[in-house]
């Protein structure tokens, strides 16, 4: 069973596809997870560079001192099975996957992405994503996240969060709250949502004492039972949840199929 611990709270943490360029997509969480506000540890990983923003880096996985609890994968599409793998078997309960090049593409990555989700099933690893933008915890100072954003405004914590399909409007909503003077604790994107749902993500969040509203962009429900679980929970909690449904026009449903 995921907890919101395990999700947006690890403290060892392999950024695989580490880059030295804090502006890319395997620099700029690592960035952030460099910075001394953050209690845990980050372990680049690149088998082209001995270290990767003044920081040690590791050839794999495997060559990390000690278990992992956390991935976050930034490599291409076909290494991303093998990558998961390998964090599960050090320990990682979760493999957050930016990586695109999966179903959202048709063809060949409909097929990776169930060759990703079988791997992910047989080792017990949760995976969020792929081609996701990532998540923050802003109490935690961990920012496992590419979107610019961030760069422009850090988060002012609070009881606001944030569950989004979508990673640009996601940052989009992310924004608009902190130009509103909004505290905002949580902010989760589930790209192509291989495993990790929004639904679930809202259930985590309704159990989650330092939530008081959720704020949900939602382009389509594979499990209607899900979703209204995961409501009714916010609302034995007295957390209102206000979502965005799109995905009902042609221009909306355009903008679902790219996950």
């Amino acid at each position: 069973m995921l907890s919101l611990d395990q999700l947006t709270n690890p403290m060892r943490v392999a950024m695989v596809g580490a880059s030295d360029d804090p502006t890319r997509i395997g620099g700029r969480p690592l960035s952030y997870m460099l910075q001394p506000e953050f209690a845990g540890v980050c372990f680049p990983v690149n088998p082209n560079r001995d270290q990767v923003q003044n920081v040690d880096a590791y050839p794999n996985i495997s060559a990390i001192p000690g278990d992992i609890d956390y991935a976050i994968i930034a490599v291409p599409a076909k290494q991303v099975p093998d990558a998961v793998a390998e964090a599960a078997k050090k320990g990682a309960k979760v493999a957050l996957v930016f990586s695109s090049g999966f179903a959202e593409m048709g063809g060949e990555g409909i097929d990776l992405q169930q060759k990703l989700l079988a791997v992910a099933r047989q080792h017990g690893i949760r995976v969020v994503g792929p081609n996701c933008l990532g998540l923050f915890n802003s109490k935690a100072h961990f920012y496992a996240t590419f979107t610019s954003s961030i760069d422009r405004a850090l988060p002012r914590p609070g009881g606001v969060a944030i569950a989004s399909q979508s990673g640009a409007y996601g940052s989009h909503i992310y924004m608009s709250c902190h130009q509103r003077g909004l505290g905002l604790g949580q902010w989760i994107t589930t790209g192509n949502e291989l495993d990790v749902e929004v639904a679930e993500v809202i259930s985590l969040l309704a159990a989650d004492p330092d939530v008081h509203t959720i704020l949900a962009y939602v382009e389509s429900v594979k499990e209607g039972p899900k979703m209204i679980a995961a409501l009714e929970a916010a609302r034995a909690n007295r957390i209102p949840v206000v979502v965005t449904k799109v995905g009902t026009s042609d221009i909306g449903a355009a903008a679902a199929a790219s996950h």
